[in-house]
């Protein structure tokens, strides 16, 4: 099962989808979604963003989450996971910023 992310962003109208900030899927590592017209295209810039004032982190299926919470899971590398974890290969993915976390630069759902 996958679970995409995304984030509401202040003026955002709560039954609007949001900024999708990408996608987990059981035994995967969490694949973010750059949006390089917007800056985001590294874990640092996500974090800037999410822990910003008033803005929500919320699943597909409703669910939201603190900016502490989804970042501690969602950067977690598969090596250094205390749960198995699988890479994604290089064609699944666009690149991987400087802290290895994997970036597609294109959406998808």
């Amino acid at each position: 099962m996958s679970v995409n992310y995304y984030a509401l962003l202040p003026g955002t109208d709560p039954a609007e989808e949001g900024l999708h900030i990408g996608k987990h899927s059981g035994g995967w590592e969490f694949l973010f979604r750059a949006h390089p017209d917007r800056g985001l295209t590294t874990v640092a810039t996500w974090t800037e963003l999410l822990t910003a004032p008033d803005v929500v982190i919320r699943a597909e299926h409703g669910r939201t989450e603190t900016a502490e919470e989804f970042l501690a899971w969602a950067t977690r590398r598969p090596a250094t996971s205390p749960e198995p974890m699988r890479a994604h290969a290089r064609h699944h993915i666009s690149y991987r910023d400087e802290g290895g976390a994997a970036f597609l630069d294109h959406a998808f759902c």
